[in-house]
């Protein structure tokens, strides 16, 4: 995605300004509507780096907030308490304006508004609805549960996959050496002795070389696939070529779908329990959804709520969706509680991706230990033809 840099009015008139990704000006304008922001100026910004504060930051101050405004601290001291104790410099500078706004008379929402490419959108809703339902303490504890929820599982997938990839890339050096210095001291016996090298060694031997010659241009070669596969995603129609291309294959269809409504349903039912208004939290609950089609699809599930159908029938319908969101969904509106039947349902597909998942890496370690044993054994077996192959030199 590129960053725009906006200038956008809400409906009180109020200038706010800020930096988001988007796919383009287009998406990014989509984006501010959704959040009921009107776009005045939008503007691409080339070479932005957006200067991230870590996520343990603003989880920790969403905890802290919660619990001194649960204690009855006016909001103005409780930020004030806080910004003395933040260690990110940067952060502490950001709470530190949050303070001189909601002292200028600003509410807490407006002033977290201004900081959207921090805090982001939803944090700007539920600060809203907690102000006007009088329980901000309670929302902004909810607020950042769903957010260390959100990172568990963000590191959980990556902590999957750290061994596999360094059990990979420690075979991959064991080949290179073999390859480039191993192979070529028995090969070179043969040429001392202007004898043919045997033809499994002579294969092993030519990759050697070429690895030894033109290694030095794989890495050139892989930052090309890369910035090149990364500017593609930034093109609408090839992003949504790529995203049409992963739906249809069985497991990774499966693991995008899991994931993208682990974060939909969790997104969706926190907003609904802060007291969020469902169309609103929906519109911003399908701007979280990554997957291009997938967005498509839950799009005109926005339309339908709006002219008061049930969004357990928009599920049961849809058949790329599982059966169980219909049927749970379906049972959380006939008891009142859909916020809760949405948050189940995120725990469900948290669980059942992150069982998925851990197969898979279970699976992956022997596949990759069978595999780079073999081109290992492959090359022992060069080194050992190369050996038995002295015994038949005439000299």
């Amino acid at each position: 995605m590129s960053y725009y840099q906006y200038h956008a009015r809400d409906a009180q008139g109020e200038i706010h300004k800020g930096v988001l990704d988007a796919l383009s000006e287009t998406d990014a304008a989509r984006k501010l509507k959704s959040s009921r922001l009107f776009p005045v100026k939008i503007k691409a910004v080339r070479g932005h780096q957006r200067r991230r504060i870590p996520e343990e930051h603003i989880i920790r101050f969403f905890f802290d907030l919660s619990d001194l405004l649960s204690a009855g601290l006016p909001v103005d001291r409780a930020l004030g308490l806080i910004s003395t104790n933040q260690t990110h410099k940067r952060f502490q500078r950001m709470v530190k304006d949050l303070l001189e706004e909601v002292q200028g008379g600003s509410d807490l929402s407006g002033a977290i508004g201004k900081y959207r490419d921090v805090f982001g959108t939803l944090a700007d809703h539920m600060v809203r609805a907690g102000e006007a339902s009088g329980t901000l303490g309670p929302i902004l504890k909810r607020l950042a549960q769903y957010m260390e929820q959100r990172r568990a599982f963000r590191q959980a997938l990556i902590s999957s996959m750290i061994y596999p990839i360094i059990l990979l890339g420690t075979s991959m050096v064991s080949m290179v050496i073999l390859l480039v210095y191993v192979i070529p001291k028995f090969a070179q016996i043969f040429h001392d002795l202007n004898q043919k090298v045997p033809f499994i060694t002579e294969v092993m031997l030519q990759v050697g070389n070429w690895l030894r010659d033109y290694g030095w241009t794989l890495p050139f070669l892989l930052a090309v696939v890369f910035w090149g596969g990364k500017y593609l995603m930034r093109q609408p129609a090839a992003r949504m070529e790529a995203d049409k291309l992963l739906f249809r294959f069985p497991l990774s269809r499966y693991i995008i779908l899991h994931s993208e409504l682990t974060r939909f349903c969790r997104t969706l039912g926190t907003m609904i329990e802060s007291g969020v208004p469902l169309l609103r939290a929906l519109s911003l609950g399908q701007e979280l959804i990554m997957n291009v089609m997938l967005r498509e699809k839950l799009a005109p599930l926005y339309q339908e709520i709006k002219v008061g159908r049930s969004m357990s029938n928009f599920f049961r319908i849809h058949p790329e969706f599982p059966a169980r969101m219909g049927t749970m969904l379906r049972i959380s509106e006939e008891q009142g509680n859909l916020g809760t039947g949405l948050l189940g349902l995120s725990e469900y597909f948290e669980k059942e991706l992150q069982r998925t998942l851990q197969r898979i890496m279970a699976l992956m370690e022997p596949i990759v230990i069978m595999s780079t044993g073999a081109i290992i054994a492959l090359m022992v077996m060069s080194m050992f033809t190369a050996i038995f192959g002295i015994n038949d030199i005439k000299f």
